[in-house]
């Protein structure tokens, strides 16, 4: 018997687009509504589950790199991992799946809230209520770490707040895509290649060390640094000069950017989460949690209100733009090579010279434009 030929998957792909696939229903259960979010090789839609007519978030491979085997398995790991994490601070994972396109899709839960980015941008936030957002972070990093899964990639986006009607905030985090399972020495990505975002990696990850729960806790402490300050703590003209800072440079003078808006112990919490050396920082994410609550406790009995905070550098709150795999082995050869970012004084120094070379130029032409005026007057009274 003859086998009938079977439809090639990455052509059939081919064919379809992100704009089209609004409508379509996986495996005859979901149903795709509209695009919530779009990365280099994923996509995230809002959709419905037919049976319970509920909404649901649904994250698929782009389906021109549907025949990516890498990413596929990497896309497999990344169920492994959400499938085994349930809490309450942690997107529940509800299925997953391949459907007769060749749709590879995890289906996750759909919350309904704004990112932390979002919230600190607007300023609707007090200090305490930014506090108990770490709270709830912390409490999601616990149970994590405590299946050994490292997320690797905390960001104000991956960190989504919903408010109840009695005003607490309830905090989800998203986005396991890629998470490592330390018990895992295996991992999925192409030779030489770190995943994580520039901005916030860990230092010794970028040297390609194992990640640890340290490692995360450093990344907390940028986002802690970042919502009291409203600015990341090292920038760079690309992300290898971002990377090279979070390595070599010191951290910015907390106490000179906060003054007295922000707690001492606040900001030595930030310093420590955020020191060069892993075994510098806390312990663990329930040591972090538990100064937390300590530092929240005390500040509920000195404050009789609870204002707004206004990070002072709020204009400069911007996402971490990057790619999620970062070229490790390439990573020193690159730093080196980079363009040197100019000291300020130095950059400083440039603008008065422009200013003063203007003047000169300026206060010339009307030289000129004098001795005309009067050579003209000369010839005019000679002429009379």
């Amino acid at each position: 018997m003859t086998t009938p030929p079977r439809r090639n998957m990455s052509s059939q792909n081919a064919e379809l687009s992100l704009e089209n696939l609004a409508g379509t229903v996986l495996d005859q259960r979901f149903r795709l509504e509209r695009i919530l979010s779009s990365g280099g090789m994923g996509v995230v839609f809002k959709a419905t589950q037919l049976s319970v007519n509920r909404a649901v978030a649904i994250k698929l491979i782009k389906p021109d790199l549907a025949g990516d085997s890498d990413l596929i398995a990497r896309f497999v790991q990344e169920t492994g991992v959400i499938g085994k994490l349930s809490h309450p601070n942690i997107v529940q994972f509800i299925d997953s799946g391949r459907d007769l396109n060749g749709l590879t899709y995890i289906v996750m839960e759909y919350v309904r809230g704004e990112t932390f980015r979002h919230a600190l941008e607007s300023a609707r936030l007090s200090l305490l209520e930014i506090l108990h957002v770490f709270v709830q972070v912390c409490d999601a990093l616990i149970e994590a770490h405590h299946l050994g899964i490292i997320h690797r990639d905390l960001k104000f986006e991956n960190i989504m707040m919903v408010r109840h009607q009695d005003d607490r905030i309830h905090v989800k985090i998203l986005d396991f895509g890629v998470a490592r399972e330390l018990e895992k020495r295996s991992e999925i990505t192409r030779a030489g290649e770190v995943p994580g975002t520039p901005g916030i990696i860990a230092p010794e990850l970028l040297d390609s060390s194992e990640p640890s729960a340290q490692s995360d806790l450093y990344s907390l402490g940028v986002l802690l640094f970042t919502a009291l300050t409203g600015r990341p703590p090292f920038e760079g003209r690309n992300d290898f000069e971002v990377m090279r800072a979070h390595q070599i440079e010191d951290i910015p003078n907390l106490y000179e950017l906060l003054g007295d808006s922000v707690p001492e112990v606040i900001i030595e919490l930030a310093y420590e989460l955020m020191q060069k050396e892993p075994g510098e920082r806390p312990d663990s994410a329930q040591a972090v949690r538990d100064r937390l609550e300590r530092i929240i406790g005390d500040l509920e009995k000195q404050m009789m209100d609870h204002p707004r905070y206004v990070p002072p550098l709020r204009d400069h709150l911007r996402p971490f733009h990057a790619p999620r795999m970062i070229a490790a082995n390439r990573s020193q050869e690159f730093l080196a090579a980079a363009p040197q970012a100019q000291p300020a004084q130095e950059t400083a120094s440039v603008a008065p010279m422009s200013v003063v070379t203007a003047l000169i130029v300026v206060i010339i032409l009307m030289a000129v434009a004098l001795v005309y005026l009067l050579y003209k007057q000369h010839v005019l009274t000679t002429a009379i």
